[in-house]
């Protein structure tokens, strides 16, 4: 078998590349995260607390932000490898779908659905060795330059050293792997187990999507992600949410994925009749198209759902969170005046408690604590309190703070040590979700290729018949666009189903917070890459005579 499946990837060399891609660059994210995450375990365990040195680490930093380098790169690395199973799972899907024909008619000469899945894993196993053993190199250099990327964003020390073994690259190799041999395995079960004669007529035109299993794992992801969403809004408190608002992302998009044949037939019966009005036979041409391919164009839309879905969700959750910080401290100035009996009357509490000179102090909330008169805003950061106070009767006052300014709007000071870690916090997030945003719009594109270059033979009847290559390329882009439309739709709804319930969790509102200019740039790139993809391959396959496309590599 080993045999025939190297003989198979030499004449299929393009949908393969598809497939080396997606497991190549799956498995350098996975490294890369943990590579971070060793280096983290490793700066947080502390040497031998003996003598003077016994001070000093108990004082350092180091342990504390190492610790959330390990937890950063943990919920990172476990989406990273969640998006590389999905996208793994989809290519391999959309090849064997295509290989139906040659599946049956290996099935018609007397191979036994055994042998054609072990023929799958075959193909699979060696492009996921070749893959996952190139990863190992780039996998771990990606993982330091992101650690310096936090050093210099100032999430960890520049003195915490990269320190990965070769513990996180054989895991993220053998995850890699795993994944794909497990995808080529659920893949090739209906090519392995129909009737040759229904898979030849299948080759042409799929219609039956749904089996039990299929129905019963989108239950469980879709039920998977309601309770996630509901212990989201209602259990998890604030920013906390966002540790499950992130698998609750995923689930959904697997739930949407597995069910996305019908969710795509019902949006083309909704978008077919009004494209058939417009004029010009393309449009119409298009609308029939898609809906007699509807299985397959779940293929195509299932990437661009889940590059949608991610990129907002990923991009939104961090948007909202500061929006919601922002609500919170400019609500938090109203009520930091008096909260408790003081002796002055509120009407002379401005001449009491002003003094000329320098705007704040930045204390400890240990230095805070028990400070008659105190009031200020402190976040969950020790190092991070802004405090306007004034001391006890007998002593004189100990912190300046003009009123006026602090009542219009937070000082420079509040200001800078409110949101000081915030905006490290928010420039790491970025990087690590653009990692996995990329990723997802590169699969994106890998699949619309596949899927658009296994139709040479259509375009090639077509032109035989009579039709222009302007006519083709000009039926292709409806297509495309039809596409795209469908897959924002509902990466969309996965995104909204991600992010109502966490910006319920921070602070009882519904619409996710940040400007509306991101979404629309989602919106815009994803369009264009699924256009571009789906329109370059076909050019490419009108550039060879009509005659002579069947047998074109």
């Amino acid at each position: 078998m080993f045999g025939l499946a190297l003989q198979t990837l030499r004449h299929r060399k393009s949908g393969f590349v598809a497939s080396f891609l997606a497991l190549f660059l799956g498995a350098v994210i996975v490294a890369a995260c943990g590579g971070l995450m060793e280096t983290g375990i490793r700066a947080s365990a502390p040497p031998p607390r003996t003598g003077t040195g016994h001070a000093v680490v108990l004082f350092s930093p180091i342990e504390h932000e190492a610790t959330r380098l390990v937890s950063l790169s943990a919920v990172f690395g476990g989406i990273a490898a969640m998006v590389v199973v999905f996208v793994v799972g989809s290519t391999l899907a959309v090849l064997v779908q295509q290989r139906m024909r040659e599946m049956a008619l290996l099935r018609a000469v007397g191979s036994l659905p055994g042998q054609i899945r072990l023929l799958v894993v075959s193909e699979t196993l060696v492009i996921g060795a070749l893959a996952t053993a190139l990863a190992l190199a780039p996998g771990h250099y990606a993982g330091r330059l992101m650690l310096e990327r936090f050093a210099e964003g100032g999430m960890v020390s520049p003195e915490i050293p990269y320190r990965a073994g070769w513990i996180p690259l054989v895991t993220a190799a053998g995850a890699a792997l795993l994944a794909a041999v497990a995808a080529a395995w659920i893949a090739s079960r209906r090519a392995a187990l129909i009737r040759p004669a229904a898979a030849l007529a299948e080759s042409g035109l799929q219609r039956r999507w749904i089996s039990a299993p299929r129905l019963v794992f989108a239950l469980l992801c879709l039920a998977g992600g309601t309770a996630l969403a509901l212990v989201t809004a209602l259990v998890m408190p604030g920013s906390v949410a966002a540790s499950t608002a992130g698998p609750t992302a995923m689930l959904w998009a697997s739930g949407v994925a597995l069910v996305c044949p019908g969710l795509t037939g019902a949006l083309i019966a909704v978008l077919r009749p009004p494209l058939r009005l417009l004029p010009g036979p393309a449009c119409g041409l298009a609308a029939d198209n898609v809906r007699a391919r509807a299985v397959r164009t779940a293929g195509a839309v299932t990437p661009v759902m889940l590059a949608t879905g991610l990129a907002a969700g990923l991009l939104y959750l961090q948007t909202t969170t500061d929006a919601s910080a922002r609500d919170a401290a400019r609500d938090a100035r109203t009520r930091a005046a008096v909260s408790a009996p003081v002796a002055v009357a509120p009407a002379g509490l401005a001449d009491r408690t002003t003094v000329h000179g320098p705007a704040a102090v930045t204390v400890s909330t240990a230095g805070a604590a028990g400070r008659a008169g105190s009031a200020g805003a402190a976040d969950d950061r020790a190092e991070r309190v802004v405090t306007v106070a004034a001391a006890p009767v007998a002593a004189a006052p100990v912190v300046a703070a003009p009123v006026a300014p602090v009542m219009a709007a937070p000082g420079g000071g509040a200001r800078a040590a409110s949101s000081g870690g915030g905006s490290a916090d928010a420039w790491i997030n970025f990087l690590l979700a653009g990692t996995i945003i990329g990723y997802a719009m590169i699969s994106l594109v890998n699949t619309l290729v596949v899927a658009a270059s296994e139709r040479r033979e259509e375009f090639a009847l077509q032109r035989l018949v009579g039709a222009t290559t302007g006519q083709v390329m000009r039926m292709m882009s409806v297509e495309a666009l039809l596409v795209a439309v469908m897959g924002t739709v509902l990466g969309s709804l996965v995104a909204a189903a991600t992010l109502v319930p966490f910006r319920l969790a921070l602070d009882g509102r519904w619409l996710p917070g940040g400007p509306v200019w991101i979404y629309l740039a989602i919106v815009g790139l994803v369009t264009a890459l699924t256009v571009v993809a789906t329109l370059v391959p076909v050019r490419l396959a009108l550039r060879v005579p009509p005659a002579g496309a069947p047998a074109a590599p």
